[in-house]
């Protein structure tokens, strides 16, 4: 490879470097609750239990995004460890065996920010970069483990 090619393409790679990095921000997550919560934090097995119906914790309804929503499929992957056809599948065998029922989910993230906001009971997931009202409190982030 010539001189020229090698430079070109450490140019290129230097340039694209930084979207690399905004990108990768935006793959992480942040469950979060109405401060009026006594929940402070929450490790990755307890909000993964609390999303899949297998834990109760201190009554806590848990709120999910739509399926499309791309914050919904990174929560799936890095914090429940399944991928979205999986936990569909999972879904349905609870539901035709009775056991349990699967979250409801927000229209949206501004749908679900207003849920909590309203429900010192309800816990939700949002993209890390998201900004939050004074009201609600992080209690859990996918970036940290």
């Amino acid at each position: 490879m010539g001189i020229l090619m090698k430079r070109l393409l450490l140019l290129t790679l230097l340039l694209i470097q930084p979207l690399m990095t905004e990108a990768k921000s935006d793959d992480h997550i942040m469950v979060i609750i109405n401060k009026s919560s006594d929940i402070e934090q929450l490790s990755k097995s307890q909000v993964k239990n609390i999303f899949m119906g297998t834990v109760s914790v201190d009554n806590i309804v848990p709120l999910g995004l739509p399926p499309g929503e791309v914050a919904r499929s990174i929560f799936n992957v890095r914090v429940i460890g399944l991928t979205e056809s999986r936990i569909r599948s999972y879904w349905a065998q609870m539901r035709f065996s009775g056991r349990l029922k699967e979250p409801d989910n927000a229209s949206g993230i501004d749908d679900l920010i207003i849920n909590i906001r309203s429900a010192s009971n309800t816990i939700g997931y949002v993209p890390e970069n998201t900004p939050l009202p004074d009201d609600i409190k992080v209690v859990f982030r996918s970036s940290e483990q």
